[in-house]
C-alpha cells in the first residue's frame, strides 16, 4: 500500500517596487497522490498547498503543461504521467488586491516541481530468484533516479536520507562513512518479521537546499510469524524442469530460516537433499543428472538453530513432467 509523496520547496528572492516591504520568501508544499508501482500510465495527481507571507494572499498557479483535470477546491491538479519536472508559477498579492492581471501588487514566483524525485521501488532479492518468489522478508529499496551504486561518486548533487519504521530492528545500515554524503541511495534489508512497515525517503539537491522531496510508503510484508509455527504455502504438485512457467520446484518462504528439503523416489530411495535459506530446485539429483519423469515425495523441515521453529514440517508428493 502506498501512502503519499510529500514535497517541500521554498524559493527565496529580493522583491522590488511596490512589494519591497519585507517580502522575502514564498513557498509551496505538494504531495503526489496515487499508486505508481506497476502502472506508469496513471496520471500524476498532485496536491499543491501555497504559502505566502503575512499580509498577502494566494491567487493562482500556472503551469508549463495543461493539467488534464483541476479540482481547485481541494488544490488537486492532475497532470500527464511520467513528467520529469513541472514548471509552476505561483501568483499572490496583498490581501487588499484583486488578483487580476492589472493588480499592481500581483507578484509571481517560478517554482520547479519534480513529482517523483523521492519515489523508490521495493523489490525482492532477485539474486535469490529472478521472479521474486522466494525470500519474502529480504527486500531491496531502489531510488527512482537511476543511481544503481551506493557510491559517493554516483550520487552527484543528491543526498538521500531514510526513515525506517521503529519495528525494523536492527536498523538498516545505510550511512556513508563521511556524513556529508548522507545515506545510501539504495537499501538491502532483511525484515525481522512480516507485518506493516512505514518507510520514508527524503532526497535533497545540495545545489538548491530548499528543494527537498519526501516519499512515504507503507509496506505489507509476509509471512507474519507468531508464537505458533505456520504452514508453508503453495507447495507445487507438478513442475517441468527447463520449461516455463514451472521450470523450478520453488517453495515460498521468508528466506531467513534454515530449511531442509529432501526428495525420495517412489521406492523410497533418497535422490536429493538440500539445506539452506530458500528452496529452489531444478529437478537434478546429487550428481547433476536430470531425474526421470514421474512421481516423487518430499519432506520440508525448519531446522534453523534459532528455536522455536517457525514452519511446520511439510510432507507430500509432486510430479516431474518432461
Amino acid at each position: 500500500m502506498q501512502k503519499c509523496i510529500n514535497f517541500f520547496l521554498a524559493i527565496f528572492f529580493i522583491s522590488t517596487g511596490l512589494l519591497s516591504n519585507k517580502l522575502t520568501a514564498q513557498s509551496v508544499s505538494y504531495e503526489l497522490i496515487g499508486n505508481y508501482d506497476s502502472d506508469e500510465t496513471i496520471s500524476d495527481t498532485i496536491k499543491l498547498t501555497p504559502y505566502v507571507p503575512d499580509g498577502y494572499k494566494f491567487c493562482r498557479f500556472e503551469f508549463d503543461v495543461t493539467p488534464d483535470d483541476i479540482l481547485v477546491a481541494d488544490e488537486l491538479y492532475t497532470f500527464p504521467p511520467n513528467l520529469d519536472a513541472i514548471n509552476v508559477t505561483l501568483y499572490y498579492t496583498l490581501k487588499s488586491g484583486d488578483c487580476s492581471d492589472t493588480d499592481p501588487n500581483l507578484t509571481s514566483a517560478p517554482i520547479k516541481i519534480y513529482p517523483k524525485r523521492a519515489f523508490f521501488t521495493e523489490e525482492h532479492d532477485f539474486q535469490l530468484d529472478s521472479l521474486g518468489r522466494v525470500g519474502s522478508l529480504i527486500r531491496v529499496f531502489k531510488n527512482s533516479l537511476g543511481i544503481n551504486d551506493n557510491d559517493t561518486l554516483a550520487i552527484g548533487n543528491f543526498r538521500f536520507y531514510w526513515t525506517f519504521d521503529k519495528q525494523m530492528v536492527p536498523k538498516p545500515e545505510v550511512d556513508f562513512k563521511n556524513p556529508v554524503y548522507g545515506q545510501f541511495p539504495n537499501v538491502y534489508y532483511t525484515f525481522p518479521n512480516g507485518g506493516e512497515y512505514e518507510i520514508t525517503l527524503k532526497v535533497v539537491d545540495v545545489t538548491s537546499s530548499y528543494d527537498t522531496a519526501c516519499f512515504t510508503r507503507i509496506l505489507d510484508i509476509d509471512p507474519v510469524f507468531g508464537s505458533d509455527a505456520i504452514d508453508f504455502q503453495d507447495i507445487p504438485n507438478v513442475f517441468t524442469p527447463n520449461k516455463r512457467p514451472y521450470e523450478h520446484f520453488i517453495v515460498k518462504s521468508s528466506g531467513t530460516r534454515i530449511l531442509s528439503f529432501t526428495v525420495f523416489s517412489r521406492s523410497g530411495a533418497m535422490v536429493y537433499e538440500y539445506k539452506g535459506n530458500v528452496i529452489k530446485w531444478d529437478g537434478k539429483n546429487y550428481y547433476g543428472t536430470d531425474l526421470p519423469q514421474g512421481v516423487y515425495y518430499y519432506i520440508i523441515q525448519d531446522i534453523d538453530p534459532d528455536k522455536p521453529k517457525k514452519y511446520n514440517d511439510a510432507k507430500g508428493f509432486f510430479y516431474i513432467y518432461r
